[in-house]
């Protein structure tokens, strides 16, 4: 079931208590909020007739193992993207791509939307055009990482399946929404951990049983919050956690989240001080709780990599988990690694911001998150 409770402080904070937010109700906003309110619970329990129907015709998936999953943690804006797109590339992994996270959980619902596409060559291919378009208009409209339906995409959104996540925030600017989020293993009650972690399990059964038992590589910076949960839930569980400069990722989530509050809203600021100020509590803890619990794991089981490791040499990173791991790296994909790394090495963003803008300072970065994680050991560039 999704979290109702939350689902409608939601409905109750956007249509009453909006003014002066970053969501304030305007008329562009409320016909996205009715589609969004409307069209969520038909969504949902969509999924769970699909899953159901996975019970009856496809009950050996309950079954299927989840065997040493990799999960990439950091905060956002810190290279996560890029590792997750080098390592699923490996054709002994697997992660899940948008039309599977939003379209497709199921077994059921991936054949027959693979069937129906088998049906649209035979008319024309129209679904392929029109999907085509959609991915094009999804690459020029998007401001983080290349998007697209058959992209590989971040799993944490499976939560959304069940209105129980940080990344309601994008949609929803209100902090005291998300705040229990941003601290997940402290905050987040054991029955809520339980529901949500046999939810996810059971979508990862189901993705590994289709993809034929390939190794799982998730991806999420929400999991930063939550690595003890998924610890717990996956015990031989592999974990990569990214760190880069605070000075670059916190003004680039807050330009990040402003666009966002844009695209499905009417902001008056720029940047809204409110949002800023979530994100600067989100970065310090997501930069110290997941070295914090994770150093404990042994050291075939967790790994820290700097971001301007990653952006610098691509393959040698991916070779260094593969060896910490104790996983082989097969010569097509070596090949493969070498011709997207070098693509990677050429990559220039055109993500820009200010922090004065922003009512930030490097001072205030340097306080709040910096030296906090600093005493962590966190060796941050």
């Amino acid at each position: 079931m999704p979290n109702l409770k939350l689902f409608f402080k939601t409905l109750y904070l956007s249509f009453f208590k909006s003014e002066g937010t970053p969501g304030r109700l305007t008329p562009k906003r409320f016909f996205i909020l009715l589609f969004i309110f409307l069209a969520y619970p038909l969504w949902h329990y969509s999924i769970r007739l699909a899953y159901g129907l996975d019970n009856l015709f496809f009950p050996e998936y309950r079954q299927q193992q989840v065997k040493q999953p990799i999960f990439i943690v950091g905060n956002f804006r810190s290279g996560t993207t890029l590792l997750h797109r080098l390592l699923a590339m490996d054709a002994q992994s697997t992660g899940m791509t948008s039309w599977e996270i939003y379209l497709a959980p199921s077994i059921t619902q991936r054949r027959f939307y693979r069937w129906l596409m088998k049906l649209n060559k035979l008319v024309g291919n129209p679904i392929e055009k029109l999907l085509n378009a959609f991915d094009k208009a999804l690459r020029s409209y998007s401001y983080m990482h290349p998007t697209g339906l058959r992209e590989i995409e971040e799993d944490g959104h499976i939560f959304l399946h069940l209105w129980s996540s940080y990344n309601l925030f994008a949609f929803f600017p209100f902090p005291e929404l998300v705040r229990n989020y941003i601290y997940y293993d402290e905050q987040a009650s054991e029955d809520q951990k339980n529901h949500e972690m046999n939810y996810y399990h059971g979508v990862l059964k189901r993705h590994v049983f289709a993809s034929g038992g390939k190794r799982y590589i998730s991806k999420s910076p929400t999991y930063s919050a939550k690595v003890r949960t998924l610890h717990q839930k996956f015990p031989d569980a592999k974990f990569i956690n990214l760190v880069r400069n605070p000075n670059r990722v916190i003004p680039s989530s807050v330009s990040l989240y402003s666009n966002h509050w844009k695209t499905y809203g009417d902001p008056e600021e720029e940047y809204p001080h409110s949002g800023s100020e979530a994100i600067m509590e989100q970065a310090r803890h997501w930069y110290i709780h997941p070295h914090q619990y994770l150093k404990r794991l042994p050291p075939d089981q967790y790994l820290m990599v700097r971001y301007s490791d990653l952006v610098a040499d691509p393959q040698g990173t991916v070779e260094r988990i593969y060896e910490r791991f104790g996983l082989e790296i097969t010569a097509q994909y070596r090949e493969n690694l070498h011709q997207e790394s070098e693509k990677a090495k050429k990559y220039k963003s055109t993500h820009e911001y200010s922090l004065d803008q922003m009512g930030l300072s490097d001072q205030d970065i340097e306080k709040k998150v910096r030296k906090p994680a600093a005493k962590q050991h966190i060796p941050l560039e």
